[in-house]
């Protein structure tokens, strides 16, 4: 066998690995990020797409929204906040007419120290902020139902808002072909009775769908939620491999979001050479892996690159443990009940959809995490093959696979976006 040393993000750091039979290490197209983060975006809201200006919107309006991520979806965020606040003062708001809404979706609350982290101390002291609460009915208005039967209920503050605005990162996205623009509001700031339709069949695509948006049901709703709910305008970023801004974009909804998508298919696609038996990867480090939630996405990209009957490792600490759903699979006697239970009951606040789409993964190929924090007993209780290392589940493949087995490592897999053309299994 030969042996090629590859550097594998985990938590805030790399884990190096000796990976035998490697076909490829999947990896982004290298592209520059941008010299001066702060021009770039002064540069997307001077030229806003398809949209006038933010301060020609805003002028002689009183009140504006700002929706931002949470932890779980790192970005340069207050400086977004801070250039939108510009473009805003420009029409005559002061930073008291100005308020960020959190778009938690069912994610737990941040702690200030964690805002403070993402956005910094001086913008939290400017602008009030309001968690968004998905259960929570009284935070809540209706503003109507989309086609395919979902009750758009959006945070009642947001909509209360004279101006409208939405930021986030494109990325790749498992479900929704793409994260960013319309994904702040469904299911940022959407309540759960809304959430629990849209993330359940037949709106979620049974398979991973990254990269997908023509047909897809689960952004083509969310796109109508959020025309329903009013957008005025977004800011989204597109980031490479080392966590830098290749671009800023801005104007409407959904044209805005578009250009976005068309920058960020350029640096992760990537035309995959063959399946292989092991497939080694990893969301990307922190906050990725920051549980066992957020690294599933990985997961779903092995799963397009992993021959039927092979096997998945994935590399994630999940300093927060596993998360909610991990009850639903230490419950269930086989990955296919967990399946069962999802298209019989769909999505519920416990994340029963985190789980199927684990169990989706066990039915077809071996599971392995290695270098995580989650106790072994923990692992093996939801069908996981714990490994203290990376190299100890390298070793447990080949003595299943044998010596010939063939490896893929993809250490960005939660933002890549498999093509595979003429794609070959290169089964042992």
């Amino acid at each position: 066998m030969t042996f090629t040393e590859v550097e594998i993000p985990v938590g805030k750091g790399k884990v190096k690995a000796n990976v035998p039979n490697l076909i490829a290490t999947v990896v982004p197209q290298k592209v520059k990020g941008v010299s001066d983060q702060r021009a770039e975006v002064r540069r997307a809201l001077a030229n806003p797409i398809e949209s006038q200006r933010l301060s020609e919107i805003a002028r002689g309006k009183k009140t504006a929204a700002i929706v931002v991520n949470d932890i779980t979806r790192p970005y340069a965020g207050g400086l977004l906040v801070e250039e939108i606040a510009n473009e805003l003062a420009s029409a005559g708001l002061k930073d008291n007419d100005i308020f960020l809404v959190v778009a938690y979706g069912t994610h737990r609350i941040n702690t200030e120290s964690e805002l403070a982290g993402m956005f910094g101390e001086s913008v939290l002291k400017r602008f009030r902020i309001v968690h968004h609460k998905c259960q929570d009915d009284d935070t809540l208005v209706n503003v109507g139902v989309t086609k395919l039967g979902i009750p758009v209920t959006v945070n009642k503050e947001y909509m209360g808002a004279d101006v409208k605005i939405l930021t986030g990162k494109i990325t790749p996205h498992h479900s929704a072909g793409f994260s960013g623009g319309r994904k702040s509001l469904l299911p940022g700031i959407i309540g759960l009775k809304s959430l629990r339709i849209h993330h359940s069949f037949p709106i979620r695509p049974k398979s991973p769908s990254m990269g997908w948006l023509s047909g897809n049901p689960f952004h083509e709703e969310a796109l109508s939620a959020a025309r329903m709910a009013g957008v005025d305008f977004i800011v989204n970023m597109i980031d490479n491999a080392e966590k830098e801004m290749v671009a800023a974009v801005a104007g409407e909804l959904n044209a805005a979001h578009l250009k976005g998508v068309e920058v960020c298919k350029s640096i992760w696609s990537y035309e995959l050479p063959a399946k292989a038996d092991v497939v080694i990867v990893s969301p990307g480090g922190f906050p990725r892996d920051i549980d066992l939630y957020q690294a599933q996405k990985a997961c779903a990209c092995a799963e397009l690159a992993c021959r039927e009957g092979g096997q998945i490792i994935l590399c994630a600490e999940a300093p927060d443990g596993a998360g909610k759903f991990a009850s639903i699979l230490k419950a269930a006697a086989t990955p296919q009940d967990v399946i069962d239970k999802y298209v019989r009951e769909g999505f519920t606040a416990d994340s029963t959809a985190k789980a199927y789409m684990y169990a989706r993964a066990m039915t077809q190929y071996k599971i392995g995490l290695a270098c995580s924090v989650v106790p072994d007993d923990e692992l093996k209780e939801m069908f996981m093959i714990p490994y203290r290392t990376i190299d100890d589940g390298i070793q447990d493949a080949i003595s299943r696979y044998g010596n010939d087995a063939s490896f893929l490592v993809i250490p960005h897999a939660s933002d890549i976006i498999l093509t595979q053309a003429n794609l070959q299994s290169s089964g042992c």
